[in-house]
């Protein structure tokens, strides 16, 4: 079993990269397996990932580079012994520092049969102004950490913007691999990211040389703060809840409501800091209707997608917010406010 690390701040994309990378190694004949890490004490992504065909497990409730670190032992260690797949992809926590997972595993004794592939750092082009801005040397450290960068969202920046972007990644880490692509947009530039990766994955010989080179490099640099739910080097609070629900709305009826929901704790969010930077998710699901809304910062609209997903399910909904410059308790008033004057809409279960 192979271990690959997808890291990025809060929006960036990760969890579009880790559906794409894992069905196109699928494709390739590979077995595939996905952790998933979130802030909140409920997790959105793993719903996501588990529709789009993947085995996914979810460890909520913290960050996996310090204070979850024996929760990620146990359940790397568990999906090793339920699916032993041939690749593993972690997707950590937006505020994570992606060395800091590998230096963990790497202390892990899972025997010779499990190794370590590349580090992926996934950066926002079109927020990538206002992140190094607002966290600079947190969004460089993530920079320096990757093996691989993926500028992401190269489709909403000029031809002047995206070159001096790569530029900026190149100056940073001038050994990482730089992919500029569009998650979201088949243009040919993720199956270029995607082929160079299987190569790194099936060369045995450079297996973690890298990696490990970079590690020592690095050692201990990095850090957050386990004793809070603060993670002071973005400033992030985030909360989470979910809400059994037995709507039989249809599905147009449902997505405005749900994107009138969302419409409504972006505005609130924005009254208390009108430049976040972060992510406001919802996952919602009934026995026939599954979809996701998400916004990753002040400047966008919620963006909605749809999955498939099995009969007989409970409905249940699930909204979470992590967000830049914003209190917990805030954040916490924000959702219960939003979702508790729609319960009625919704079909909310007491």
């Amino acid at each position: 079993m192979k271990i690959v690390i997808v890291s990025g701040f809060l929006g960036s994309g990760k969890t579009t990269s880790v559906i794409r990378i894992g069905k196109y190694l699928q494709n390739k004949g590979l077995s595939v397996s996905v952790l998933v890490n979130d802030i909140g004490d409920v997790g959105v992504d793993g719903h996501v990932i588990s529709e789009n065909g993947l085995e996914s497990k979810e460890i909520p409730r913290g960050c996996i580079c310090c204070t979850l670190k024996y929760a990620l032992e146990g359940n790397i260690a568990l999906v090793q012994a339920q699916y032993d797949p041939d690749i593993l992809l972690i997707e950590p926590t937006g505020v994570a520092f992606p060395l800091r997972i590998k230096e963990q595993i790497e202390k892990m004794d899972f025997g010779p049969e499990v190794s370590m592939g590349p580090i992926i750092g996934v950066i926002d082009g079109s927020k990538f102004e206002d992140l190094m801005q607002h966290s600079g040397d947190s969004i460089t450290k993530q920079i320096e950490n990757a093996d691989i960068v993926l500028l992401n969202k190269k489709d909403l920046l000029s031809t002047p913007k995206l070159s001096e972007f790569e530029t900026t990644i190149q100056e940073i880490n001038s050994d990482a691999e730089l992919h500029s692509l569009s998650l979201k947009w088949d243009d040919g530039s993720f199956m270029g990211f995607a082929d160079s990766l299987f190569r790194n994955l099936m060369d045995n010989d450079q297996g973690m040389s890298d990696g490990i080179t970079r590690s020592e490099k690095s050692l201990h640099a990095d850090s957050c703060t386990p004793e809070t739910d603060e993670f002071n080097h973005f400033n992030v609070s985030s909360y989470a809840d979910s809400y059994s629900i037995s709507s039989s709305s249809e599905l147009g009826h449902l997505t405005h409501m749900a994107l009138e929901l969302m419409g409504s704790i972006k505005k609130s969010v924005m009254m208390l800091n009108p430049r976040f930077l972060g992510h406001l998710k919802m996952f919602l699901h009934t026995g026939s209707v599954a979809f996701k809304v998400s916004i990753t910062s002040y400047q966008d609209r919620p963006e909605i997608e749809y999955l498939s997903i099995g009969a007989n399910e409970d409905g249940k909904m699930t909204v979470f917010a992590a967000v830049t410059d914003i209190a917990r308790n805030d954040i916490a008033d924000i959702i219960e406010s939003a979702v508790s004057s729609r319960s009625d809409q919704f079909g909310i279960v007491a």
